[in-house]
């Protein structure tokens, strides 16, 4: 049987530390390399003078992120790679002595996760279109705070100048109220502004919404006294300037949905926008932290990683469950919003899943809190989407097959 060597490395910016081990936890070298394709060849050279005619099995923490060059300059050498959750080596660093950290102790506590753990690790994937979709989803969250920041600086500064008029428009931040005030910023330019004039921007912005009733509403509001000073020239500066970006950002991330749109579509989880409630932004969130659904063995597994599954916290005759403090919090809000959709109603009054909404009220019955049955909801969405992922399946209904508190449940299924 050909021995193996076990390289642990842990990944930075500029350098990788990699720490060599023997099946039998000796460690034989620690190795600094640039991270370069020039540094990886040198680092490769080094580990065959080394290795000799055993076997290299590579663990990497952040195969990801820092270590995606690494990992897939490696895959194409036809090495295994394998990708090492930083739970685990955080685990073994407080199981040691001393809490010492740096480079050359976590790339040794890689390796050692590696040889203790090489079984129920899984192999590192390159993933091109959901590391992809990954950066665009980070950049659209960039994008989407910006502009909450923006709107709520534009939100002051329009009451402060407009007191009454910003009253007139149910949605401030929508195109009409934006053309009207990127126009007047300061009241005094509607001194001597015609009604027929201010009518038909209000028409062409609103798809003919508002028209001669809004205008006159508004300049009955405005005093003509109104004069420039200082104040109100500074306020509508920023104003404007506030406007301008805030459009920008509209536009920006109209494209980067459309991009977002072409990338789920085409990748081998576009199934996961025919579930209620999962739209092309939240596909894109589950595919950008899941990445590759093979990375999971079973739906319990994936849902300790989005952490809407209990916590075990049992001693003796006493079984007690608590909720995870841990798992992808990000995720989780993906998820929780989901279960969100479904036990939510319509204007109607209709239910927009009645399967969930009747498992959700089920819960309830059991004597859940509302927070715990949502939970619970959530934790069953994990299952298909689980199911979604891994057989490339549609959502769909089945039949009725159970019957619980006179309340019929059917079970949601992956066809």
């Amino acid at each position: 049987m050909q021995s193996c060597l076990f390289v642990g490395v842990d990944t930075h910016k500029r350098t990788h530390t990699a720490a060599v081990f023997s099946g039998y936890f000796s460690l034989l070298a620690t190795i600094t390399f640039d991270n370069s394709f020039l540094g990886f060849s040198k680092f490769l050279t080094e580990l065959e003078n080394i290795s000799g005619s055993s076997t290299l099995i590579f663990g990497l923490e952040d195969s990801q992120g820092l270590g995606n060059f690494l990992a897939e300059f490696l895959l194409k050498k036809g090495f295994d790679v394998v990708d090492i959750d930083p739970v685990l080596t955080d685990r073994g660093r407080r199981r040691t002595t001393h809490k010492d950290k740096s480079d050359d102790r976590d790339a040794c506590l890689i390796a050692k996760t590696l040889i203790s753990k090489k079984d129920s690790l899984h192999k590192v994937t390159i993933s091109k279109n959901s590391l992809a979709i990954r950066e665009l989803v980070k950049y659209r969250e960039l994008l989407v705070g910006e502009s909450t920041r923006i709107k709520n600086r534009l939100h002051v500064l329009i009451f402060n100048q407009y007191m009454e008029v910003s009253s007139e428009f149910p949605d401030l931040f929508s195109k009409c109220a934006l053309a009207f005030f990127a126009r007047y910023p300061d009241p005094s330019k509607l001194k001597g502004e015609s009604l027929d004039s201010l009518t038909v921007l209000l028409k062409s912005n609103s798809k003919g919404r508002h028209g001669k009733k809004k205008a006159t509403e508004i300049l009955s509001l405005v005093s003509t006294n109104n004069m420039p000073d200082i104040l109100t020239d500074a306020r509508s500066s920023i104003i404007k300037k506030h406007i301008e970006r805030l459009s920008a950002i509209q536009e920006e991330l109209k494209d980067i949905l459309g991009i977002l749109s072409e990338l789920v579509l085409g990748s081998s989880y576009n199934s996961l926008t025919s579930i209620p409630g999962v739209n092309i932004v939240t596909a894109a969130k589950i595919i950008s932290q899941v990445v590759d659904i093979n990375r999971f063995s079973s739906p319990s597994k994936l849902a300790k990683f989005i952490g809407v599954a209990p916590v075990e916290k049992s001693s003796g005759r006493k079984i007690r469950y608590r909720k995870s403090k841990h798992g992808k919090r990000y995720l989780y809000s993906a998820i929780f919003f989901i279960a969100l959709n479904h036990i939510s109603r319509t204007r109607d009054g209709r239910d927009n899943n009645p399967i969930s909404r009747a498992y959700y009220l089920k819960k309830i019955s059991e004597g859940k809190t509302k927070k715990e049955a949502i939970t619970c909801l959530a934790r069953r969405l994990t299952d298909v989407i689980y199911a979604i992922m891994r057989d490339g399946s549609m959502y769909s209904f089945s039949k009725v097959k159970s019957v619980c508190n006179n309340c019929e449940i059917l079970e949601t299924i992956a066809s």
